[in-house]
């Protein structure tokens, strides 16, 4: 398994759902180490129609170091909800290891 970092912004985050994700709404949301919630807006991947994925674009995208937890929010044309499980991911601070 790869080691990630904070401040890294050469990294996606790519759920996978057991859906056709087209023309649904695509959050990723997420608690960080201190429990904040927010999200990201996800886009669906362009050879699986089923994973969503968002590029993280700044450092201050993952500003904490510790256990993410991530979770895939889908709202659907008829707005209906569908959530995923929740996954955890550890960041490490620069030069931690």
């Amino acid at each position: 398994m790869a080691d990630y970092f904070v401040g890294q912004t050469n990294l996606r985050i790519e759920l996978e759902t057991d859906v056709t994700l087209t023309g649904a709404t695509l959050l990723i949301k997420y608690i960080n180490p201190v429990g904040d919630e927010g999200s990201f807006s996800a886009t669906i991947n362009g050879s699986d129609a089923s994973k969503m994925y968002y590029d993280i674009s700044t450092t201050s995208d993952i500003n904490l170091g510790g256990d993410w937890k991530f979770w895939s929010h889908v709202t659907f044309a008829d707005s209906t909800i569908g959530i995923g499980s929740t996954i955890k991911q550890y960041f490490h601070e620069e030069g931690e290891i």
